[in-house]
């Protein structure tokens, strides 16, 4: 574990690490748009910038500098962190090298002891609750990046203009957090050498945001009605994550003609009402998507129509479909109508009838199906008795997990036939269940395969998930009350809490 024998290209991300608190858990695909944003990785005509950061970011995990905190079902990296001893050393290191101040209940942890470079800072990272006096004070206009993750302390939080941020006029990555804005601080599109923004606010998305033309993430924890004509000028826009996107059409023939995002990868949370073929062209090279739906807007003929309209995103990798209440049953189309692209798809209430099922494990690239709160009829009965499966279901299936499948009987015998099956898990099931599982474990033993692992537990469930790579059936019992948990709430980098003003 040794900084001076890391290759030149992973020390500045690896420092960058040094911005977060301990006990910091931030989303992998967040890490590496910073990285992107303050011009860490290198660009490469083979692989996109996001895969580099990927590449380096496993490099720094193989290393033990960076450890990987959540994984995913089909074993991705979700969040990663650094332990309480590297970060001391990354902060030593940050010291020594000038790259990023930090502070810490108004008191700099490491303050860099060249008092005439101060006006120099690059990078600041604050973990309390500052004033626009103590940001100021601790940074300058050379600053690049600027992290506040604590919040604000505002002489009048009610105030529209917030004068010290257009201060940062090379700022490059701006994070906001715990702090939400009553209105859209028009301050911020001043700051026009910005790549990635986040902050929270009550007010709709201005339109002089579209000022930020070097922007490439944003990150907006508020509800909004995107400004149609404008927010198409943000060419180099890669991911547009917004706490609920209520409008976003395409600009008419009188506003201008030629709108595509060629350069966005990511999208959320858009209406499921936005959801038009029109829209949907105008980003060719969209891999994640996020819908979200509320019952008031979720009839059955619309709900069909812009669903199917997902076909045209032909480089999907990633769909989440969310909605709020019950929805009118046989919403999703076939599998015909759906990315064949899809790698990852989630459905969490939207009621679908178990018959769907058939067509939507089939899709040729899916790794993971996570089925949520209703996702499927089947989830709020928990009836299932019967499961026809073979091996030609789920040929790339690695583990079966089982939870409170209170009435299944067995597990298909054919399922052990499946090569690459590593683990099968029971939890909360009948013993004629774990007796089948058994017997599947022998039959593999007696023809030389011991690399099959079986374990029964008696542990609750609380999700439902089918996987292709890992898949899994569970069930929703009672939703634990606020009263009878008291486990630690986690601090996200892209999930923080707001403060109110």
């Amino acid at each position: 574990m040794s900084y001076s024998y890391l290759p030149d290209h992973l020390k500045s991300c690896f420092l960058s690490m040094v911005a977060f608190p301990e006990g910091f858990e931030v989303e992998t695909h967040r890490l590496i748009q910073l990285w992107v944003a303050d011009g860490f990785l290198r660009n490469e005509r083979v692989k996109s910038l996001e895969e580099i950061g990927k590449e380096w970011l496993e490099d720094l995990i193989s290393r033990n500098l960076i450890m990987v905190i959540k994984r995913r079902l089909n074993g991705e990296m979700k969040t990663c962190g650094v332990h309480d001893l590297v970060r001391d050393m990354i902060l030593r290191q940050a010291e020594k090298e000038k790259f990023m101040q930090v502070t810490r209940i108004h008191k700099v942890i490491r303050k860099f002891n060249d008092s005439a470079c101060k006006p120099y800072i690059r990078r600041c990272s604050f973990h309390s609750t500052i004033s626009p006096s103590d940001c100021w004070n601790s940074s300058s206009s050379f600053t690049r990046t600027l992290y506040l993750l604590n919040g604000l302390k505002l002489v009048s939080p009610l105030s529209k203009q917030v004068p010290f941020l257009a201060r940062f006029k090379l700022l490059r990555v701006l994070a906001i957090l715990q702090y939400t804005f009553r209105e859209f601080p028009l301050e911020l599109t001043k700051l026009v050498h910005l790549r990635y923004l986040e902050f929270n606010c009550y007010d709709d998305l201005h339109r002089s945001v579209s000022e930020l033309y070097n922007l490439q993430n944003l990150v907006f924890g508020g509800h909004s009605n995107l400004p149609v004509s404008d927010i198409w000028k943000m060419k180099l826009l890669r991911h547009l994550q917004v706490r609920k996107i209520s409008s976003f059409r395409v600009p008419s023939s009188k506003e201008g003609s030629g709108y595509k995002l060629q350069n966005l990868e990511g999208l959320s949370d858009i209406s499921i009402s936005c959801c038009t073929k029109e829209l949907f062209t105008g980003f060719p090279n969209l891999k994640r998507l996020k819908i979200h739906g509320a019952w008031a807007e979720c009839r059955r003929d619309m709900i069909f129509q812009t669903l199917n309209n997902l076909s045209c995103l032909n480089k999907l990798e990633i769909l989440k479909i969310i909605c709020s209440r019950k929805l009118y049953p046989h919403l999703l189309p076939s599998k015909y109508a759906l990315p064949t692209s899809l790698k990852r798809l989630t459905l969490r209430c939207t009621y679908l009838p178990w018959e769907d099922m058939a067509n939507i494990v089939t899709l040729p690239n899916l790794e993971e199906l996570k089925i949520k709160d209703n996702g499927f009829n089947l989830t709020a009965t928990t009836n299932l008795k019967h499961w026809d499966a073979g091996s030609v279901n789920f040929p790339m299936l690695k583990r079966l997990v089982l939870k409170r499948c209170l009435y299944l009987e067995e597990i298909p015998k054919d399922i052990g036939k499946i090569c690459t099956l590593e683990s099968i898990e029971l939890h909360n099931c009948r013993s004629s269940v774990a007796k089948s599982v058994k017997e599947i474990q022998e039959e593999q033993e007696s023809m030389a395969n011991d690399n099959l692992s079986v374990r029964v537990s008696e542990k609750p469930c609380e999700i439902q998930t089918i996987s292709k790579k890992y898949f899994q059936i569970s069930y929703r019992i009672k939703a634990p009350s606020i009263a009878s948990t008291n486990r630690r709430k986690d601090r996200r980098f892209d999930d923080a809490k707001t403060k109110e003003v």
